[in-house]
């Protein structure tokens, strides 16, 4: 009877043994079943994030506003730059929208990207810029538009500018975004 009872507890070890094999297996296969899910998914993503868009390439967009200085003053200086790609038309007419709590003055410049003086003429209509170019800007130029003594009548954390622009070969004015200004208090 002795001898009896040690092959049935021996069994009955096997099988709590066999039961906790089986269980490990079933948790690995579904980590790895995971794990390989979860590489394939991310290879899938990474092979998205890689196409160019190709409608930036077309547009001019508005790069790097910088308010110097960067305080509390009331007379600053607002400068933000305009990259026109290579594929885009030729820019003949820049129109700035001014926020409210801000005056501009008419000392604005424009530079191009090797800091030569872009003629052109500015009006002011009530708080719309515009600047005309004699000479439209040509594709791959970066436009550097420069307003001085711009007086700070208002209070805010960022100055939005609203840009548009008139390209060659088109009759309405294409919104190119706003230039913000951050200001650290």
């Amino acid at each position: 009877m002795q001898t009896y009872l040690i092959v049935s507890v021996s069994q009955t070890k096997i099988e709590e043994q066999l039961l906790t094999k089986s269980l490990e297996i079933r948790i690995m296969t579904r980590i790895l079943f995971t794990v390989v899910l979860t590489l394939i998914t991310t290879s899938f993503n990474l092979a998205a994030y890689g196409n160019p868009l190709t409608a930036i390439d077309r547009i001019p967009r508005i790069v790097s506003p910088v308010q110097f200085p960067q305080s509390k003053w009331r007379l600053v200086r607002h400068t933000f730059q305009i990259n026109i790609p290579q594929g885009s038309n030729a820019l003949s007419q820049l129109s700035i929208g001014v926020p409210q709590g801000l005056t501009v003055s008419n000392s604005i410049s424009v530079f191009d990207k090797s800091g030569n003086i872009i003629a052109n003429s500015i009006s002011k209509d009530g708080k719309k810029v515009t600047i005309s170019f004699a000479e439209p800007v040509a594709p791959g130029n970066r436009l550097k538009v420069v307003m001085k003594n711009v007086k700070i009548i208002g209070r805010s954390n960022a100055w939005l500018y609203p840009v548009s622009a008139k390209l060659i070969g088109m009759n309405a004015a294409i919104p190119l975004g706003l230039a913000r200004f951050r200001v650290y208090f």
